[in-house]
């Protein structure tokens, strides 16, 4: 039987454009606000009963995993923050950070990060 791999991927993107992958999934993350997604694997018993709006965030698997991080300033106030945490949920790693990054460029520069973590 699969591990029932989930986790929890917040981002507060305020003054940011941002499209955020998992193994090649867009997961819909859009910025300009705080935005949290679950995300699953495809082993997961909830796979099954998540409405077709949901089916991209079916994108953890066993092992390592990818996540890239593409993002614009688009408004640079006191208040533009880009925030990324990725915690996993699942029986063997309660509540364990797998990614916790803070960003900052100037506006209009674009940028890409890439992490890897372990599921």
């Amino acid at each position: 039987m699969k591990r029932d791999l989930n986790a929890i991927l917040t981002v507060l993107a305020r003054g940011y454009d941002v499209t955020i992958k998992i193994n090649g999934n867009d997961i819909g993350i859009q910025g300009g606000k705080s935005e949290s997604v679950k995300l699953f694997g495809s082993g997961s018993p909830m796979v099954s009963v998540l409405p077709d709006d949901m089916k991209n965030q079916v994108c953890l698997q066993e092992g390592e995993n990818s996540i890239v991080v593409d993002f614009k300033c688009v408004d640079d106030t006191s208040e533009s923050e880009l925030t990324i945490e990725l915690q996993a949920r699942d029986q063997f790693v309660n509540g364990a950070t797998l990614i916790s990054r803070k960003e900052k460029i100037d506006v209009g520069k674009e940028k890409s990060v890439t992490d890897v973590f372990t599921l």
